[in-house]
């Protein structure tokens, strides 16, 4: 009996992380799809312009298949191009494509192979899609925001009922209010203070869906280390963009991902 199990314990060790990278690649097709449609405004299902749900080339609206859509390992084998026009695809696609999937086997690796982890992972895709978005367009979409929310509501009320605490999902939406309330102050008094608008509503929409995912004893973690993260981004930026205004929206997203990470 010792060997059998052994033997099992040895096909898990290699099915369960395999098949959190299988998901990661899905998820990171997926994160890209996000991050060209949402700020364009196109529907992540039906694409009106071309009349199909499938994904087209942007250059020359050539519609895509299986060799043309395979994360990360489509643009190395055509070598970053278009497979109809040949016209270039930018890395920032199979990178996000790589983030979702280091990012899902880092929730694995933390929280193991549990339902809880896999709502984590499927909140890897909007925050990858959140972090590049803002970056591009200093924006956080309320919908990505709300839908991160949701999802941290979702996960708080599966660790409740299989924990036997049914009332953490309250306690978790309260918390999502309260980080509002938090964010939304520092947003005033920053402003006033500063006599320019120093943190965008998508920032102090996001304290909200991060509070939803970690709830209040892991508030002074969460502020320390996304004004940490949101200090060096900021000379980083400066230093790349000479701008002085900066997107603080990626250093919230790599602040709560690493709690949840440390937390887990």
């Amino acid at each position: 009996m010792g060997g059998e199990a052994l033997f099992f314990k040895e096909i898990d060790a290699v099915l369960y992380p395999g098949v959190v990278l299988f998901l990661g690649l899905i998820l990171g097709s997926f994160s890209t799809a996000l991050i060209y449609r949402v700020p364009r405004g196109i529907s992540w299902v039906f694409d009106r312009r071309l009349d199909t749900a499938r994904s087209a080339c942007p250059s020359c609206h050539s519609l895509l298949s299986v060799p043309d859509l395979v994360p990360v390992f489509s643009w190395l084998f055509l070598r970053g191009r278009c497979r109809h026009c040949a016209a270039p695809i930018g890395i920032v696609y199979p990178l996000s494509e790589f983030v979702c999937v280091v990012g899902c086997l880092g929730i694995f690796a933390a929280s193991g192979f549990t339902p809880a982890a896999f709502l984590g992972m499927f909140a890897v895709p909007f925050l990858v899609a959140l972090f590049v978005i803002d970056l591009r367009f200093m924006i956080l979409p309320n919908h990505l925001v709300l839908i991160l929310g949701v999802l941290g509501i979702l996960h708080a009320g599966w660790i409740g009922f299989s924990e036997g605490t049914a009332m953490l999902p309250v306690s978790f939406l309260l918390s999502a209010g309260l980080y509002f309330l938090l964010s939304w102050s520092l947003r005033l008094l920053m402003s006033f203070f500063l006599r320019r608008e120093s943190m965008g509503w998508g920032d102090v929409k996001f304290f909200a869906a991060a509070g939803a995912w970690i709830g209040m004893e892991a508030l002074p973690l969460f502020l320390i280390l996304s004004g940490g993260v949101g200090i060096f981004l900021g000379f980083l930026w400066r230093y790349v963009k000479n701008e002085r205004i900066f997107p603080f929206g990626p250093a919230l997203i790599l602040a709560l991902y690493a709690v949840l990470i440390i937390n887990a």
